[in-house]
């Protein structure tokens, strides 16, 4: 699950690969003002572990693991998607601040075609909500092939947030 040097691996597994990269993970920060739209892999992953709609994944740039998300296969979608059972949402989805602008999280949407066959093969789309008081956040999504969809979704707890939506490639 490659993309401009960039590899996504499921944190599902029992391998000790994987459970070297759930303790890197772990590590990992969000970048300075975004506690309050997202919550890092140490809230996120025990909660992922215990939903089994939810993948948790990293981010690798290189083999060091610079990121970390989750692909839902429930969640909001009933509220969010036109057909929830052809559709995964993104959520808890970040890279770590001394990785970012450079391409990184351009490169894992990218890469999320190949996850996302292999967690849902039925999806055709993978949604997420981005805060609209976010602009870094939606421009990112936007530079990594997301798009508006002309819905908000009002259930967040930071406030109203936009839904965007990225067509799973062949």
């Amino acid at each position: 699950m490659r993309a401009a040097g960039v590899e996504l691996v499921r944190l599902d597994g029992d391998s000790p690969r994987v459970a070297d990269l759930r303790a890197a993970v772990l590590k990992l920060r969000l970048a300075p003002g975004q506690h309050r739209f997202s919550a890092e892999a140490v809230n996120t992953l025990p909660r992922a572990d215990a939903d089994p709609n939810r993948t948790p994944f990293a981010v690798l740039c290189s083999d060091v693991p610079v990121g970390f998300g989750i692909v839902d296969r429930l969640g909001v979608l009933g509220e969010i998607a036109d057909d929830p059972a052809r559709a995964v949402l993104l959520r808890a989805f970040y890279i770590d601040p001394q990785w970012q602008g450079q391409g990184v999280g351009r490169a894992a949407c990218a890469a999320l075609d190949s996850l996302v066959r292999g967690i849902a093969p039925e999806a055709t789309e993978v949604l997420l909500t981005v805060n609209e008081g976010n602009p870094a956040a939606v421009r990112a999504y936007l530079a990594g092939g997301f798009a508006h969809t002309g819905r908000r979704y009002l259930g967040g707890d930071a406030g109203p947030q936009y839904v965007l939506r990225r067509p799973v490639g062949e």
